[in-house]
């Protein structure tokens, strides 16, 4: 649970007991919980028979995804609705700075390319150490709109291969990139002192396992 970028830790041998114990925690500190707004998740690919949960001693619905941070988590932790998400985003976005970037623009190759990179692009990437684990085919959605943006600005015609756009643009493909901000992440996860993160299992995303896990996105 989380309210202004706070997150809250409670653990118990059920659901329901985690959550007493955060109720009496938040008593003294005379904090409240929006219940109307509160969403319960579990991460689990399993059967949905799940308990039945309640806050205040009203009920709580359990959900398949949820909104946190702006990044969306969904039970199976695929990330595909997170992939989907920033699209209207993005094309809201590419649309206010159409003139700037479109194939007639009087900016030059180099200053759209500039506004791509700094404006649209990090919309694209968000929070991408966590969900670049997805699968192939969702990143893949997720270039189609960096390769439809960047022919764009290159005025590329249809012969044109995207490598070669990314090549003359100077601008490494979303997967490399991402790649780039999960070096970053993770690297200054270990030099972080919070007592949670150094609990955290370090492990070798190279080793073969069917479940894809945030590290992976250091082999993208």
């Amino acid at each position: 649970m989380y309210a202004e970028d706070t997150a809250l830790l409670a653990q118990g041998k059920t659901p329901s007991q985690a959550l007493t114990t955060l109720e009496a925690w938040l008593i003294p500190w005379k904090i409240k919980l929006n219940v109307d707004k509160t969403k319960a998740i579990l991460f689990f690919k399993q059967n949905n028979d799940w308990p039945k949960i309640n806050i205040y001693d009203t009920p709580v619905d359990w959900k398949n995804e949820v909104k946190y941070l702006g990044v969306v988590l969904d039970k199976n932790f695929t990330f595909k609705s997170r992939t989907n998400h920033p699209r209207g985003k993005f094309n809201k976005s590419l649309r206010a700075q159409y003139s700037l970037i479109c194939r007639n623009s009087s900016f030059s190759i180099v200053n759209s390319t500039l506004i791509y990179l700094t404006y649209l692009r990090p919309i694209l990437a968000y929070a991408s150490p966590i969900w670049g684990c997805t699968s192939k085919s969702n990143l893949t959605q997720i270039q189609a709109m960096e390769n439809k943006t960047l022919r764009m600005i290159r005025d590329a015609r249809w012969y044109h291969r995207n490598e070669e756009i990314r090549t003359a643009l100077k601008t490494p493909s979303l997967a490399k990139f991402i790649r780039k901000l999960s070096d970053k992440f993770f690297f200054d996860l270990l030099k972080a002192r919070n007592a949670s993160f150094a609990k955290i299992p370090n492990y070798d995303p190279t080793y073969p396992c069917n479940i894809k896990r945030p590290r992976y996105s250091l082999t993208l």
